[in-house]
């Protein structure tokens, strides 16, 4: 924890003393806490970003609304190319479980940058007694009231992607939500509720101390942090993907060229040694789509959560 939060402190210092006071601030919003995953991936690129253009870096975390406080904030924000924001899942889930959004994520954003994935593991309590999807799938169906699959919150990523999952294979999972792993996690290990589908950070040293099964890595192949589980896409599942995803976007207004010098600004930090040797410690996989190839992912995001919000029987709040 002590290192963690050296690492912070230093990350958060390096762009003002390595910038020339006198550019003007580059502001990216963040729409979590302090201290978070995302927290943490903004400060490790701010350096880089900053000596990239010419500007101090500013960490802005704006946590609140399901990240809509900072999303608005981004989408007022004056068109000149000194606000960015850093999303996630919730910027394609959002316009499909809220109600009246005070921007809109399509017109108001120009996407600048898909910089990094969080894939996630589906794994199960060993009282469940499957060790591979087929296995499990009929665990469900065998048990009374079937399997009960923990998630970070209605509407999050990994609740509409474990509905999608319970379409295309039949299964009987209910969904019990919660805040977060540091509630789910100790009744998932208790077999208080039965599987999810989490981070490689979180799920991954259970695996290994043999507390929770691997069912599969819900990613295009299989990860470094734990080769022997198979992707579903193995498992004949080519089009299934769960994960956290951090991407960068400006305002929509930011003139082209501007837009252009800020998305190499933002990828930039992907070529740097310490920040891939920090992904790796996370078991962040590195990704670094561009604009064009972001906005593609973007349009293949919102189908997908469009169905697994009408799978899941949500209707916006």
């Amino acid at each position: 924890m002590m290192r963690r939060r050296s690492l912070l402190a230093a990350a958060s210092c390096l762009p003002v003393a390595a910038i020339a006071q006198t550019a003007r601030p580059v502001r990216i919003l963040v729409p979590f806490p302090g201290g978070g995953t995302m927290d943490l991936v903004a400060r490790l690129f701010a350096p880089t970003i900053g000596q990239q253009l010419g500007a101090p870096i500013v960490i802005d975390n704006r946590p609140g609304g399901g990240t809509v406080i900072a999303t608005q904030e981004a989408a007022r924000s004056a068109p000149d190319g000194t606000t960015l924001l850093m999303a996630s899942n919730s910027f394609t889930i959002n316009p499909f479980i809220q109600r009246n959004l005070p921007y809109d994520g399509e017109r108001d954003f120009a996407p600048l940058a898909h910089v990094a994935v969080l894939p996630h593991m589906l794994v199960v309590h060993p009282s469940v007694g499957a060790r591979d999807l087929a296995g499990l799938v009929a665990a469900s169906k065998r048990r009374p009231g079937g399997l009960s699959y923990a998630t970070y919150g209605t509407g999050t990523s990994n609740h509409l992607s474990t509905e999608l999952l319970k379409a295309r294979t039949g299964g009987d999972f209910t969904h019990v939500p919660y805040r977060g792993s540091g509630q789910w996690l100790p009744d998932l290990l208790e077999g208080r509720v039965h599987m999810v589908l989490g981070i490689l950070a979180e799920v991954v040293p259970p695996v290994r101390e043999g507390r929770l099964t691997p069912i599969a890595v819900a990613h295009a192949g299989r990860v470094a942090a734990a080769p022997e589980v198979p992707s579903f896409a193995e498992l004949g599942m080519a089009d299934f993907a769960s994960n956290s995803w951090f991407g960068f976007f400006t305002n929509a207004a930011v003139p082209e060229a501007q837009r252009a010098r800020l998305e190499a600004a933002v990828r930039a930090p992907l070529e740097q040694p310490a920040v891939r040797a920090r992904f790796g410690e996370l078991w962040i996989e590195p990704t670094g789509q561009d604009a064009a190839a972001f906005g593609n992912f973007l349009r293949n995001e919102r189908a997908q959560y469009a169905e697994a919000v009408r799978l899941a029987g949500l209707q916006p709040q």
